[in-house]
């Protein structure tokens, strides 16, 4: 069955004055317990969604495609995850604009060409540190999984633990767990990022019926995440006792570079997704499915919602300028 989602954060929002609705419980999920997710429990800690007349029930639901598959079944509204899940089930029927992961790696693996021959940890397939890994070793001319093994071992605790383990060679971390991979002695590699991927990374993803059926509620959503990220870069210590709840994380270094990352580096006053990010994605997916070839990048996000709002020039107030 073919499912209708859109990326939206790159969604939303308000033109008309807040009024008092009823409080609408609705039920979001995230599939990860990282920095780059954190801006779900900053926006939550904050108030912002009850400002807007919204009751959220927060589930984590590990990797993409189980979050896909609640979306659909209509047992989320929405969820907050990486974009080639949400792009491969559109195709089947941000935040953050970038990979802000970074190669960890054990042993005497110091180069890109000293992968050849070893194993990789992965979530899963499909998952956006296995996209993130293909797209690097392709870079450095290494093919994956014929000179370099990629292995699905689960979330980045799993990943983690599997490095520490010696079951993998390397894995992809987000902060703040490379903290604790570099006090762990393993080698940072290479961060992502710093390849100059074009990526559309951690997402708000809904449907287009519900888009449809209550563009009130998705405004007031977004709106509240809007004003999340305001504080975000704002309210550094607030955010840091976020961060800590979410990750359940007590070292300072660790909730620092978190917050260094995704408050400053990577996460957008005003968050829409990048066209080139969706061709990127797209172009990787046409090897195997000939879906993706050909497929317009608009057809996958929902900008619109954040235009209306940055006219309205609430982003600018919110900022003082």
């Amino acid at each position: 069955m073919k499912s209708r989602c859109l990326v939206l954060m790159f969604a939303a929002i308000v033109l008309l004055s807040p009024r008092a609705w009823a409080l609408d419980r609705i039920h979001i999920s995230h599939s990860a317990i990282s920095g780059s997710q954190a801006i779900l429990w900053v926006t939550h800690d904050a108030g912002f969604f009850r400002k807007h007349n919204l009751d959220p029930q927060i589930v984590y639901i590990t990797a993409g495609p189980p979050n896909i598959a609640a979306l659909v079944s209509g047992d989320v509204q929405f969820t907050i995850f990486a974009g080639p899940a949400s792009i491969a089930a559109t195709l089947e029927g941000g935040f953050i604009n970038t990979l802000e992961h970074s190669f960890f790696t054990a042993g005497g693996i110091r180069r890109p060409a000293d992968l050849k021959g070893k194993r990789i940890g992965v979530a899963r397939p499909g998952s956006t540190d296995d996209y993130g890994a293909r797209v690097a070793l392709q870079r450095w001319g290494l093919q994956a999984d014929k000179e370099v093994a990629l292995l699905a071992v689960g979330g980045q605790p799993s990943r983690f633990a599997a490095l520490q383990s010696g079951r993998v060679d390397a894995t992809l971390l987000q902060p703040p767990l490379t903290v604790a991979a570099r006090q762990a002695g393993f080698n940072e590699l290479a961060p992502l990022a710093d390849l100059g991927l074009d990526y559309v990374g951690t997402c708000l993803v809904t449907t287009r019926a519900l888009i449809q059926k209550n563009e009130n509620l998705v405004r007031r959503l977004v709106m509240a995440f809007v004003e999340g990220i305001h504080f975000y870069k704002t309210q550094k210590e607030a955010s840091l006792r976020s961060i800590s709840k979410f990750t359940k994380l007590k070292d300072a270094r660790a909730l620092e570079e978190a917050y260094n990352a995704y408050a400053i580096k990577f996460m957008s006053r005003v968050p829409y997704p990048t066209l080139k990010g969706v061709e990127a994605i797209l172009e990787d997916f046409g090897k195997k499915n000939p879906k993706a070839r050909g497929a317009d990048p608009a057809a996958f996000i929902e900008p619109r919602f954040l235009k209306e709002l940055e006219a309205s020039g609430f982003v600018a107030q919110l900022y003082g300028k």
